[in-house]
């Protein structure tokens, strides 16, 4: 009489097991992507305030070949029959790489990122609007002191700023609170999107995140106790 085959426990998870493994995981992953998410804006801001930085050496050196003058904030540059609208990156970029094909028949080239060329003035955790002049704005109230031995060395010279909306009308009205303005024109206004902050960069070269700054100035704008704002 011929015996039956012995049939061997195959080895391998039970459908109960491979469903707590997997809970496990997702638990994890929910546990750490916010601490992933909190990092990879840190690294952002770091890069931004560095940039900044850059900026600011930018500006020291050409200060001291232009009279000690600073870059005009805006300027027009005559196209044949039309008017192309330049600002102080394109003034900055063109002096720091003399890029003999660098873009004057568009509207700021550099702050739109026009062709891929000019991404150190672009912040990775800004969202570009389609018609906007870039993420970082010149606070106008320092700027149009002319120089930088004329700016006050509280005041911020370079801001992080444009802020993240879906309608620039929405920037335009005249029922936005002075805190949203804080020295800035036109469309756009201190947006603090580096977890809570904005990166602001200052006459002495250096770079800082701030809280709360953005307040301070439109309460007192030019931050000099002795002369209120208007």
């Amino acid at each position: 009489m011929r015996q039956r085959p012995i049939k061997r426990a195959t080895l391998g998870f039970t459908l109960i097991e491979l469903l707590v493994v997997i809970a496990i995981i997702s638990l994890l992953i929910s546990i750490l992507t916010p601490s992933l998410s909190r990092a990879r804006q840190q690294a952002k801001s770091v890069v931004c305030l560095t940039r900044l930085s850059e900026f600011m050496k930018g500006l020291t050196a050409y200060s001291s070949d232009h009279a000690f003058q600073l870059p005009p904030a805006t300027y027009a540059v005559e196209q044949g029959s039309a008017v192309v609208r330049h600002g102080w990156a394109e003034a900055l970029y063109y002096y720091v790489y003399q890029d003999d094909d660098f873009d004057h028949t568009v509207d700021y080239p550099v702050m739109r990122n026009d062709r891929g060329r000019y991404d150190l003035w672009e912040c990775k955790e800004g969202r570009p609007l389609s018609n906007s002049t870039g993420h970082y704005r010149v606070y106008e109230l320092s700027w149009g002191r002319g120089s930088l031995d004329a700016v006050k060395h509280r005041l911020p010279l370079i801001v992080d700023a444009n802020p993240d909306v879906t309608d620039t009308e929405d920037l335009l009205r005249s029922d936005i609170p002075r805190e949203h303005l804080a020295g800035l024109v036109g469309e756009a206004y201190i947006d603090e999107r580096h977890y809570g902050g904005a990166n602001y960069s200052f006459n002495d070269g250096h770079a800082e995140r701030r809280t709360g700054f953005k307040e301070e100035l439109a309460e007192d704008w030019d931050l000099d106790p002795d002369t209120p704002n208007q």
